[in-house]
């Protein structure tokens, strides 16, 4: 047989028998005592056993003079205490134990197990330790092993001394221990060191610091291993006769209390409790009368708070000795009170209908459960019962709320919509004293704007958990009650303000007062106000910073027979915000904002009103053309303008040969429409009629509508080029259609612009050319086109006479009237006689200029002052000047003014070169032109 005798440290092995789980353990109390375990398989030969003698005289020497019967039994393998008595030896180390009946121990499949408690340990070493099984005073067979020691042994923890070996566990900042090898001889610390980790390698020291690194630490001479942790308490709570922990709670003085404190440290040292007041003083002996110190986990001790002074508190957990600091520490405040009677109150004593006013109960037993009530007389009129049941908030410390139904005489914590508010007689919240105060919140939008009483009542015989019965408040009388005043709440409106077209898109936005939810928008007719749908809602949501905004809303809808067709019809209203809930009157649209409210309903409630007016839609807009016109080698024309109150537009295009090119543009968000490139080269070369056309309020075309063809209904885009243009002969026929199916339509409110322009060959020229200049100065060449500048570059040559290019400058920067301009520079060109060409990529147009030495024209400055007699018709002055000759100058309009100047005759020549310009017509000609066919195009030019 293979016996083992372990001690919390202390393992016996020897052989007696072959058994693998045979085994003595010897482990310490906690008090300085040791519990000794015999267990061994049944041996072949003990029969008939009636005594057990356990022998440790030697060293280690264990003393049993405390021992006493109920420390001791012994288990056969059914688990039967067959002890009768103990004899205590006359020498220290040696216990007799009688067991009631003989038994026998022979059968080798069960166990035996020997437990005696309350044994102290004299001496460590390592003789061995015996214990015979005897009949009478025969022995039948005997345990001996010498000691294999492991674990705390011999140790006390109250007075946080003894001695550790292999597998104890040692804590940070521990002293006064001894540690042993596990064959019995003393360690050394400077054997131990850390197995792993950053400080793998270093020596475990003793007593061991508060910052030795924790794990596990080895010897390197001996199989030993031991552990250091972190001394720490777990938890630590105040408990009030409930069971309820009030840590910074209040504890009443017609209460008992417990401190219960959990830590890892118990098989080292005693937590220990101190209590002091608000001034320090220790308090500890007053509050209670129980042993301030406990060695187990988990341990309870009794405090009295009626024994100290109401007050607050401090109570401090921490180990007793050595382990009292960081987290072997603990401290908490508790405010012990005389006042025994509930109270409750509320936040704020008055608050804007539709916010939340919180309440506090106090001056309660941590873990009461309290009823608080509000009366249905309070409740806001018009209200459902499942608004009444959410009157008190599900938040902070509320395990219930709900109604008390009257009729039922039953609380309702899941109200429907088939509940009758007229059933409620109360509403009601049960809370919980959580942390020294039960907390919870009230919804007033469902309460009247008046004073509102709140009712307490009593935890007790009808009130004990979280839950309302029909008892705890008809059985029980309020204990306080508190009031506070609701007012009414305001709405504001910001926008739209002022003026508003029919059609238009615009913002819905404005603020409230805090606790409201959502808004209705409502427009006056007559003295009722109708329901506003803001993108198909009666309501809009309130923010969580009290503003509620919408944005692009079309407000003015004529298919509607309420508020929204009040503003499809020019007009001055007043627009109304009221909170929704106030909108709801019962009287339609069950569940929302009514279809429409008296005056007198609309004013009662939170709300506002503004001035409103409503305008007609508009239009207006205009064609990019270039002097005028559109050339043929672009085919294209940009058109741009604001249709407010529009989804879209049609630009129409006709042409005098009963050509037409129509497309529908959209209108952009901010109310304005741009459409460029549209495609015109379906049209021939001449003048040409531009039309932009809109629905009216209406939103059709014409009186109906209806543009049909074959029994269709076309975009009236597609009507235009499909069917108008395919069956007219001349663009006055065209015009014709158009104008009858829209503004003119018998009870039409469509809108038009009327435009034209030349559609043309495409020309770009050059102007007004100075016949000469200087070399090394800069030329400014100056002409008309009417290209498109973002599709075109003009490109301005010098030539000499060969032909070839001498400097080149080009621009694409012109503006609608078709002037362009270039600045070249003559630096470094030769005199002599050059052309000037300009060139669009595909029309050219020549000049011929003379390059004249630098300074050739300084008197030629005055010749320069012959651009400027365009205003010939001056040319009368010429008449006073004593040079008639410079006086024919005049008819050419060049130097008309400078007739002072009539000694430089040879500059009046120059002016014969205004003569050059006439006889080579440009743009001028071509505007007369289109002048005088305009006059015969359609006039009819509408925007109503």
């Amino acid at each position: 047989m293979v016996t083992s005798i372990v001690g919390a440290g202390i393992a016996f092995t020897g052989s007696v028998a072959a058994a693998s789980n045979d085994s003595v353990t010897i482990s310490a109390d906690g008090d300085g005592t040791s519990t000794v375990r015999i267990q061994a398989d049944y041996p072949s030969s003990a029969n008939d056993v009636n005594n057990v003698n356990i022998t440790a005289t030697g060293s280690p020497k264990i003393d049993f003079s405390n021992v006493e019967t109920g420390d001791v039994t012994v288990q056969d393998d059914g688990g039967s205490d067959l002890t009768s008595s103990i004899t205590k030896g006359t020498t220290d180390g040696e216990l007799d134990i009688s067991l009631s009946s003989a038994t026998d121990f022979t059968d080798g499949n069960g166990n035996i197990t020997i437990t005696v408690d309350n044994a102290n340990f004299q001496t460590i070493g390592t003789n061995a330790i015996s214990a015979d099984l005897n009949n009478d005073a025969n022995t039948r067979d005997t345990l001996s092993a010498s000691p294999t020691y492991e674990g705390r042994f011999a140790y006390s923890v109250a007075d946080d001394t003894g001695n550790v070996s292999d597998g104890a566990t040692l804590y940070q900042g521990e002293d006064d221990i001894t540690i042993f090898n596990p064959g019995g001889s003393e360690a050394t610390e400077t054997n131990l060191e850390r197995t792993a980790g950053s400080s793998e390698g270093e020596t475990l020291q003793t007593p061991i610091p508060q910052d030795q690194p924790t794990g596990t630490y080895a010897s390197t001479a001996a199989d030993l291993n031991v552990t250091v942790q972190e001394p720490r308490i777990s938890s630590f709570d105040v408990e009030n006769g409930n069971g309820e922990d009030v840590s910074d709670g209040i504890l009443q003085t017609g209460q008992t209390g417990t401190v219960v404190v959990d830590f890892n440290f118990a098989d080292s040292e005693e937590v220990e409790l101190t209590v002091e007041d608000e001034s320090g003083t220790d308090v500890t002996s007053e509050i209670t009368s129980d042993a301030t110190t406990r060695t187990e986990s988990g341990g309870e001790i009794s405090i009295d708070p009626g024994a100290v002074d109401a007050g607050e508190y401090t109570f401090t957990v921490a180990g007793a000795d050595d382990l009292a600091f960081g987290d072997a520490s603990q401290s908490t405040t508790v405010t012990i009170s005389s006042q025994t009677n509930a109270e409750i109150n509320v936040d704020n004593d008055e608050v804007t209908q539709g916010s939340n006013n919180g309440y506090a109960i106090e001056n309660s037993n941590e873990g009461n459960f309290h009823v608080v009530v509000i009366e249905e007389g309070d409740f806001r009129s018009g209200i459902s019962a499942q608004n009444a049941s959410n009157i008190f908030r599900d938040v902070d410390d509320f395990s219930e709320t709900g109604v008390f139904n009257a009729t039922s005489e039953t609380a309702n914590t899941s109200v429907g919509s088939s509940d009758n508010i007229n059933d409620v007689s109360y509403a009601y919240a049960v809370t919980e004293i959580d942390g020294g105060d039960g907390l919870g919140s009230i919804e007033t939008q469902f309460l009247d704007d008046s004073s509102i009483s709140v009712d307490l009542y009593g935890a007790g015989t009808g009130i004990t958990d979280g839950s309302h019965t029909d008892t705890d408040v008809t059985a029980n009388t309020a204990v306080d009650d508190v009031d506070f005043e609701v007012g009414e709440g305001d709405v504001e409106l910001a926008e739209p303000s002022g003026a508003y077209i029919v059609g238009s898109e615009t913002d819905v936005n404005g603020t409230t007062s805090e606790g409201i939810d959502e808004v209705a928008i409502y427009a006056r007719n007559n003295n009722d106000f109708e329901v506003v749908t803001i993108d198909g809602s009666r309501t809009v949501e309130v923010d969580a910073d009290d503003t509620f905004e919408e944005t692009d809303i079309q407000l003015s809808d004529t298919s509607d027979d309420l508020g929204n067709g009040i503003l499809s019809l020019p007009g001055t209203y007043r627009l109304g915000v009221i909170d929704a809930e106030d909108a709801d009157q019962g009287d339609s649209n069950s569940g929302g904002p009514d279809d429409t409210l008296s005056t007198s309903e609309f004013n009662s409630g939170t709300s506002s009103t503004s001035s409103i007016v409503v305008t007609d839609t508009e239009l207006n807009g205009s064609f990019i053309t270039y002097n005028g016109q559109i050339a043929d080698d672009d085919n294209q024309i940009d058109v741009a303008g604001a249709a407010p109150g529009q989804d879209d537009i049609t630009v129409a295009f006709v042409s005098e040969r009963g050509q037409a090119v129509a497309e529908s543009i959209s209108v952009d968000s901010d109310e304005t429409f741009e459409q460029e490139d549209i495609d015109i080269g379906d049209l021939s070369q001449g003048t040409v009629t531009a039309h932009i056309i809109s629905e009216g309020r209406d939103g059709q075309y014409g009186d109906n509508g209806s543009l049909s063809a074959s029994g269709n209904t076309y975009e009236l885009a597609t009507v235009i080029e499909d069917q108008y243009a395919q069956s007219a002969s001349s663009g006055d026929q065209i015009r014709s259609r158009i104008v009858a199916n829209t503004v003119e339509d018998t009870g039409s409110d469509d809108l038009i612009v009327n435009d034209q322009f030349r559609l043309s060959g495409g020309l770009t020229t050059v102007e007004d050319l100075a016949d000469q200049a200087e070399t090394g100065s800069d030329l400014t060449v100056e002409g008309v086109t009417n290209r498109q500048p973002d599709d075109n570059t003009i490109t301005v040559e010098l030539l000499d006479e060969e032909g070839d290019s001498v400097t080149l400058e080009s621009t694409d920067e012109w503006g609608t009237d078709g002037m362009w301009t270039v600045e070249m520079s003559l630096e470094n060109v030769e005199p002599g006689e050059y052309t000037i060409e300009a060139d669009d990529g595909d029309n050219t147009d020549r000049t011929e200029i003379e390059i004249v030495e630098e300074g050739a024209l300084e008197d030629g400055e005055d010749g320069e002052d012959g651009e400027d007699g365009e205003d010939g018709e001056d040319g009368e002055d010429g008449e006073d000047g004593e040079d008639g000759t410079d006086g024919e100058d005049g008819e050419d309009g060049t130097d008309g003014e400078d007739g002072e100047d009539g000694e430089d005759g040879m500059d009046g020549e120059d002016g014969e070169d205004g003569g050059d310009t006439e006889e080579q017509p440009g743009f001028g000609a071509i505007v007369a032109l289109i002048a005088l066919l305009g006059a015969a195009l359609l006039a009819a030019r509408r925007n109503n």
